[in-house]
């Protein structure tokens, strides 16, 4: 189980209880600075995660810190589903690789057209064209998180919980130092009303 796959079933626990975690502030983007930011400054602004995991990426050493909050007080985007918000940090040699944040909440929901990701052609695409079929991306990240070592990732990530069953669809697309996609991988589980 990768770290992505992990942060989900984390997600998926928190939702269950409810009323779980840690109430957090999504940090601003210029605050969270891929292969800068490290891990002590992300602990001294947001304090102790909800979850704290070591593991391998790509055969490299991270450290993942996942602050995750639920609560049925809050309103999701859509009805009948607990509202979360959760925002995994990766790690390698005590730098950020790795961000994203996930929410339900109707004020600030990651939710994405994950139809539009079989118009996504490697060697074709473009940065510029992936912000029109997706807006901005939730989340980024670089090598060690990503296989290639070279350029990024843009990670969009949505999940909902109705009762016991978890809905949940990521797209991660890398792209080249040249902006254009180098691959992509989209990946569903459970049901979307």
């Amino acid at each position: 189980m990768n770290w992505t796959t992990k942060w989900v079933a984390l997600l998926a626990a928190v939702m269950l209880v409810g009323c779980a975690g840690t109430k957090f502030v999504r940090p601003a983007d210029a605050d969270l600075v891929l292969g800068k930011t490290t891990d002590q400054q992300v602990l001294a602004q947001l304090g102790k995660p909800f979850q704290e995991a070591s593991g391998l990426s790509n055969g490299k050493a991270i450290r993942t810190l996942a602050y995750a909050y639920a609560s049925f007080g809050g309103e999701s985007k859509s009805k009948g589903v607990t509202p979360v918000h959760g925002l995994t940090l990766v790690f390698h040699e005590g730098k950020l690789v790795s961000k994203l944040y996930m929410s339900n909440l109707k004020q600030d929901a990651t939710d994405f057209d994950g139809s539009k990701a079989e118009l996504i052609q490697s060697g074709k695409t473009t940065l510029a064209q992936i912000n029109t079929m997706f807006g901005p991306a939730p989340g980024e990240a670089i090598y060690p998180a990503i296989k290639q070592t070279t350029g990024r990732g843009l990670l969009y990530s949505y999940q909902e919980m109705r009762g016991f069953t978890p809905s949940q669809k990521r797209l991660t697309v890398v792209l080249d130092s040249q902006g254009t996609v180098a691959d992509v991988e989209y990946q569903t589980q459970g049901t979307w009303k």
